[in-house]
């Protein structure tokens, strides 16, 4: 029986969401059969209630699991005897662990300041209204004030992006020689922009650039074969 992974999706069959990609990359690599669901945001409820309120989430047989995070953990120990997504190794786990939050707060919070706009622009009118009055109240401003300033924010994000590229300098990726999952952290962030905002956010020399366009490769060019807005990658 194959996993069910419910993804979130906008206009043109988007699936945009940096949680639900990690989730995907994840069950690649482990070679796991699987379907994915495309759900709005105002019919994520439907899913299982109240129980469950953000996606990613997966469904596996009797199981169900929601939260990236909680999901990979539970990949790990239901099927042991495929791929290890920290390569068995304890010490990658804590790093993919840092990297998560470290990503949330470096890269999926700025990002939001300058693409949130675009975000909006490409959703289903079903979800438009959900989505502004939600992230207005976070916010404390409309969408339009948010990015006010993005292309400022562009610039401060590419710089806080070096320590990325500090670790692939002498290296193919952020996990050794293989991609493990510190690396589809990185790259189901950059599905984000990719997916939903014309603002090119790496330079075309960027050696996060070279990079994204290996992992959008991976297993049959499942990312690359995605609708996007970014100019060749």
């Amino acid at each position: 029986m194959s996993i069910k992974l419910y993804d979130l999706a906008g206009i043109d069959d988007r699936r945009f969401s940096s949680n639900c990609w990690r989730t995907r990359f994840a069950l690649l690599h482990k070679g796991l059969p699987h379907i994915t669901v495309p759900k709005l945001f105002t019919s994520i409820h439907k899913i299982s209630g109240d129980n469950h309120r953000t996606l990613p989430i997966i469904t596996d047989g009797k199981t169900t699991i929601s939260d990236s995070w909680a999901i990979v953990n539970y990949l790990e120990a239901a099927y042991p005897h495929k791929p290890s997504l920290f390569d068995k190794q304890d010490s990658l786990k804590s790093y993919s662990e840092f990297l998560q939050h470290w990503s949330l707060k470096a890269i999926s919070f700025p990002l939001l300041q300058i693409i949130i706009k675009d975000i909006y622009d490409r959703l289903d009118p079903i979800d438009k209204p959900y989505f502004r009055a939600t992230r207005e109240k976070r916010f404390g401003k409309t969408l339009e004030d948010i990015v006010k300033n993005s292309e400022d924010n562009v610039e401060q994000f590419r710089s806080g992006l070096n320590p990325l590229r500090v670790s692939l300098k002498h290296r193919n990726f952020l996990s050794g020689k293989k991609p493990l999952y510190p690396d589809y952290i990185i790259a189901a962030a950059l599905m984000w922009p990719r997916s939903m905002s014309p603002k090119q956010i790496l330079h075309e020399d960027d050696t996060l650039n070279t990079w994204f366009k290996t992992m959008l490769s991976l297993y049959e060019g499942i990312g690359s074969k995605q609708p996007k807005e970014w100019v060749g990658i």
